[in-house]
């Protein structure tokens, strides 16, 4: 049995994970058990279990409070990651760690590749980029993924805040295009990753297959939802971090490198709404 560890255990992608790899031998490890930060208390948990995967769901992820604290997005996003990597390399571990499309401007008109050039646009952004770096010069064995648009069942994320708003009418932004990725596919996707290892290191991007806007997104979950709420395009949505207005991921080499076929945008919503209904009941 596989010895994983999973930090950030308790957020919205490590619940996913936590959940998917139970029948892994797991160490699960939630922002109040391990401050990623900290080297001393990464050095001894990685020293303590000795995993064979780390899997890093932790992440500084507030896209607007990252301009107005761009040094904590940094430390948590981009030195702990390399510091983490560092430590993973001493034990020999593999380490599993997911970056974003916000490391692109979004100036392209099709499917950014991974090997496409970055060129973030914000703090948030260029923390997660920051991490990518310091993990590739750690030496350590790695698989980085790039996720899009990440949403669950539980958690704060889109899904959830257009099914509990109690607004009359949701305005939503019509003019930034991605790729709404569920984190329990995710989550399948690194299980079967961890069973079936390649051995082929490197960054890739993942999500689910079919690119929309945030308005599209938002009619698709109410009318999977089967609700009647207005929701208006708008486009105009005053954030104080800028958001690239084309992100789409190219997962083609997902496919080729790990024989791995992601579900299409549909199928995943309505998986993510039966959870939800299971949670909510």
């Amino acid at each position: 049995m596989k010895k994983v560890m999973i930090i950030g255990a308790g957020g919205m992608l490590g619940i996913s994970m936590v959940h998917e790899l139970a029948g892994f031998d797991v160490v699960a490890l939630e922002k109040e058990d391990l401050d990623i930060t900290c080297y001393s208390k990464v050095r001894q948990q990685l020293l303590k279990h000795q995993p064979e995967y780390i899997i890093n769901c932790a992440a500084y992820t507030a896209v607007d409070l990252a301009e107005r604290e761009p040094e904590k997005a940094h430390k948590i996003n981009g030195s702990a990651v390399g510091m983490l990597a560092s430590l993973a390399k001493q034990i020999n571990a593999t380490i599993i760690h997911f970056s974003t499309d916000y490391v692109f401007d979004g100036k392209a008109t099709e499917p950014y590749k991974p090997t496409d050039p970055v060129n973030p646009i914000n703090v948030y952004g260029q923390s997660k980029l920051l991490g990518e770096i310091l993990i590739k010069r750690s030496g350590a064995k790695h698989y980085i993924f790039r996720i899009s648009w990440l949403y669950a069942p539980h958690g704060k994320n889109f899904f959830k805040w257009v099914l509990e708003n109690d607004l009359e009418e949701m305005k939503v932004v019509d003019t930034q295009t991605g790729c709404p990725t569920s984190a329990l596919d995710v989550a399948s996707f690194v299980k079967h990753v961890i069973e079936n290892d390649p051995k082929k290191h490197g960054t890739y991007h993942f999500s689910n297959e079919g690119s929309m806007t945030w308005y599209a997104f938002a009619k698709a979950i109410i009318k999977q939802a089967g609700l009647n709420n207005k929701i208006t395009k708008t486009n105009k949505f005053s954030t104080l971090a800028k958001r690239p207005d084309y992100s789409t991921l190219d997962y083609s080499l997902i496919k080729k490198v790990f024989n791995y076929e992601s579900p299409k945008a549909c199928t995943a919503l309505s998986n993510v709404f039966t959870q939800y209904k299971m949670l909510s009941s």
